[in-house]
């Protein structure tokens, strides 16, 4: 019996499970820990980041642990990776439902691992989420198979994506993945049933031809498409990381928002490339403030009540209600 749920499709009938967190029971692929989460925190949603999700607001994130990759740049691979004995505790949907409404926040979002290992317990959430009124939304590598990409982008209100390299060699070698193909495939396929937004981490070697692919594929899916640009410091296995150049990346993120308005740079202390300008007249309609750790923090904005700039009217893309997301599919 093969998991269906990622592109390793590992077989579980001989015991190989890439990320550990799935079963065959003799009749089905089961969860391993099914609705079994790390304790819920909440986070500003600029610093999950999604900069373009009722900016802001304040989301419920949680996870487990596992992960269908090996990232050497992991931030979190003390839960994905090394798994250190976590300790999970049952959170049935309602009960994570329950802590937002407490807490009045306006999203629940799936991040810290790879949403992939644990697609059927964070479906089931979502679905008990929009019963509720309250968006849902995950952090993913993108590596799933077609049709669970497919099942995600109908279940979650937004998803963020890490494209982290336009090389298979990369993928294979810093990653663990076999390929980018199927994440490249992916970002298409969710960008027509969900809000999307992309994340890339900057390495030292990353060269602008590869960020100008990047760019010029995330242009032909769709130009409106928020990339966050994460600069990449030392972490995991990555001793010697020093970050790539600024002066190189702020001027290609200078140039990139020619063509993909909503690019941003961040993940260092102070940088003026968080806020979000009109592409139409270049006015500021949100304000944020980079601290340096990741994404950034809201402090507000001009938007009139339909999402446009002040000044010329233009709409800025916003997602604020599961309605807003219907209209896109």
């Amino acid at each position: 019996m093969r998991c269906e749920y990622c592109e390793f499709r590992c077989d579980l009938k001989t015991g190989s499970s890439n990320c550990g967190r799935y079963r065959f029971d003799g009749t089905q692929v089961q969860e391993m820990e099914p609705f079994f989460f790390l304790h819920p925190y909440f986070f500003d949603m600029e610093g999950l980041p999604f900069f373009h999700v009722e900016p802001g607001t304040t989301a419920v994130q949680t996870g487990t642990k596992g992960c269908n990759a090996s990232c050497d740049y992991c931030l979190n691979a003390h839960l994905t990776i090394e798994h250190n004995d976590n300790k999970l505790t049952r959170y049935d949907p309602n009960d994570l439902v329950g802590i937002a409404k407490n807490r009045m926040a306006s999203t629940i979002c799936f991040g810290i691992n790879e949403v992939t290992v644990f697609l059927p317990s964070a479906i089931e959430t979502a679905k008990a989420a929009r019963e509720h009124g309250f968006l849902t939304g995950c952090l993913t590598n993108g590596f799933l198979t077609e049709e669970y990409a497919v099942k995600l982008a109908e279940n979650m209100d937004m998803i963020s994506v890490s494209l982290k390299s336009m090389k298979d060699s990369f993928y294979r070698e810093s990653l663990g993945l076999l390929s980018v193909a199927p994440v490249l495939r992916n970002i298409k396929l969710f960008s027509k049933y969900t809000h999307l937004e992309i994340i890339t981490p900057v390495t030292q070697e990353m060269e602008i031809t590869e960020l100008n692919d990047m760019m010029d594929f995330i242009e032909g899916v769709d130009s409106d498409i928020p990339w966050n640009l994460f600069r990449l410091l030392k972490t995991h296995k990555r001793e010697n990381e020093k970050g790539k150049d600024f002066n190189e990346t702020i001027s290609f993120t200078q140039e990139a928002r020619k063509r993909l308005p909503y690019t941003y740079f961040s993940n260092f202390p102070g940088s003026k490339w968080v806020d979000t300008n009109c592409p139409e007249c270049d006015y500021r309609v949100i304000r944020r403030i980079s601290i340096g750790a990741c994404g950034a923090r809201y402090m507000n904005d001009d938007l009139t009540d339909e999402d446009c700039c002040p000044v010329c009217g233009y709409r800025i893309p916003i997602l604020r209600t599961y309605a807003e997301v219907q209209a896109l599919r």
